[in-house]
């Protein structure tokens, strides 16, 4: 009994953090899972996935209460990262997992030192073919410039947060969050955008593992209820909280991500 009050206080607090920085929390449940519970790596994986869909419903209900999520955009973005994740799953049966990883872990590091150092720049804007208008509001922080977005960048990025996705079992909010702060979007729209996403990532990716028995079902609920009230007030606190701090946490953790990711899927081969 007393693992399940643990494992609800943990998930709460991975649920705020995953909420305020737009990305699932799967970098932190699996790892959680596995080290502290004993949960075997490719089960930890199927149960993340599973508590993400708690969190990102969650946290992307108040968001919409808050009119900061741009549904066109997620749209976009989850056609290619669907079929993408499909295809990272099956890569990985043919090609060393590990060496995706490292090349990931990699392009991660570079991707957080773009959040936090701003003369630094890695992700870059595609820009080809048809593109939208649009002109967004951030709360606290008055009217937006307009930007233009091109359907191109939301496809190629989205197909990549996909691939990520298939290959690590993370929900791709690594790569949606600084792809649409790239393209010009304001964290504060991109953070809920990509937690709106990550709920059909998170469903598509739970619902492979659980016709595969990987999932343990007392853990999604434990987990689940504390990730859903932990997104809760993450969302909450998000609008409060400026877009340069934003970004900082985002780099912080995410350099923390490829780290803990290199560390346990590379080094160690779990």
């Amino acid at each position: 009994m007393i693992e399940y009050y643990a494992a609800y206080l943990i998930s709460l607090g991975i649920g705020i953090i995953a909420a305020i920085i737009g990305l699932g929390g799967g970098f932190l449940y699996v790892p959680t899972l596995t080290l502290i519970f004993g949960i075997d790596p490719k089960t930890a994986i199927g149960t993340s996935l599973a508590i993400m869909i708690f969190s990102s419903l969650s946290a992307s209900f108040w968001y919409r209460k808050q009119g900061v999520i741009l549904f066109k955009v997620a749209l976009i973005l989850i056609i290619p990262s669907m079929l993408a994740s499909v295809a990272g799953s099956y890569l990985t049966t043919i090609v060393d997992a590990r060496v995706l990883v490292a090349i990931f872990c990699i392009m991660l590091t570079m991707i957080s030192l773009e959040m936090l150092l701003p003369w630094f720049r890695f992700l870059r804007e595609i820009q080809w073919g048809p593109s939208f208008v649009l002109s967004t509001n951030v709360p606290h922080q008055g009217t937006q410039p307009v930007a233009r977005i091109w359907y191109s960048h939301l496809i190629f990025w989205g197909a990549f947060g996909g691939l990520l996705s298939g290959v690590t079992g993370t929900s791709g909010g690594a790569i949606f969050v600084p792809a649409l702060a790239t393209a010009g979007i304001p964290v504060h729209y991109a953070v809920a955008t990509s937690m709106f996403t990550i709920i059909i990532v998170s469903i598509t990716g739970a619902t492979a593992h659980a016709t595969l028995g990987q999932i343990a079902w007392p853990f999604v609920a434990v987990y689940g209820a504390g990730a859903a009230f932990g997104a809760f007030i993450g969302a909450n606190i998000a609008p409060h909280i400026r877009e340069d701090q934003i970004k900082k946490v985002f780099g912080v953790l995410l350099l923390g991500i490829a780290v803990l990711m290199f560390q346990q899927k590379v080094l160690m081969g779990t």
